[in-house]
């Protein structure tokens, strides 16, 4: 029953899509699992801190923040499991979180370490692929933001900077900025910003409140 319950938490992270039961058992037969808990309130990883590790959330709620890189302003999500927290950040030039996670709930995660990583890598092609696929995803969203057309109207400008300053453009996310900043962002007045942002609160899209505007699911922004 325990090898069963392990093997479909892992089969909830895309990392492990498509693995038979054999190849999972022979995999923590052979692999350092770290299974930790965390209970609500606590720090998971903290923004600029090495990346040596998969960290897969396998149950439990996490708060992501992610920092402007001149501190201007934050953006806030919340994620549910099963959820992976940055993987793309175990190789290349900065092997850093750029986020810090804490947990919302009490949580359970499972953790695996670089070096156990590139001989899963080496050993199972599927987790290799399925690894290479996550990160041509994240490439192609990238380049997909980068020629995003910002609109002919402030509530779309708006909405485009929403989708591209978060991790994934879905749930619940709260952006703590003044409107001075957003209005910049945007390249906007102040008054266009908040007439605008007042008019999506009253449509139910956002709540506003001094320095921060809270998005209950930013999915319902993307189909506007």
């Amino acid at each position: 029953m325990a090898e069963l319950q392990l093997y479909d938490k892992l089969l909830q992270f895309p990392l492990f899509l498509g693995m038979s039961h054999n190849d999972i058992m022979e995999m923590v037969a052979h692999t350092r699992l770290d299974f930790f808990k965390l209970e609500a309130d606590k720090s998971v990883v903290k923004a600029d801190s090495i990346c040596d590790k998969i960290i897969m959330l396998v149950s439990g709620q996490v708060e992501a923040t992610t920092l402007s890189a001149d501190r201007g302003y934050t953006v806030e999500e919340v994620f549910n499991s099963p959820y992976t927290l940055q993987p793309e950040n175990l190789f290349g030039t900065s092997q850093r979180f750029r986020s810090s996670f804490t947990t919302s709930t009490k949580c359970n995660f499972i953790s695996i370490d670089k070096h156990e990583m590139t001989v899963l890598f080496s050993k199972f092609a599927t987790i290799r692929i399925n690894y290479l696929n996550s990160l041509a995803n994240i490439t192609s969203k990238a380049i997909r933001h980068t020629w995003m057309v910002q609109g002919d109207d402030n509530r779309q400008r708006i909405v485009n900077f929403m989708i591209t300053h978060c991790l994934r453009p879905s749930g619940h996310k709260t952006y703590k900025m003044l409107m001075t900043r957003l209005a910049k962002e945007i390249n906007a007045s102040r008054l266009e910003v908040s007439i605008e942002l007042n008019k999506m609160e009253s449509e139910g899209l956002l709540k506003l409140s001094r320095g921060r505007i809270t998005v209950p699911f930013l999915e319902r922004l993307t189909t506007l």
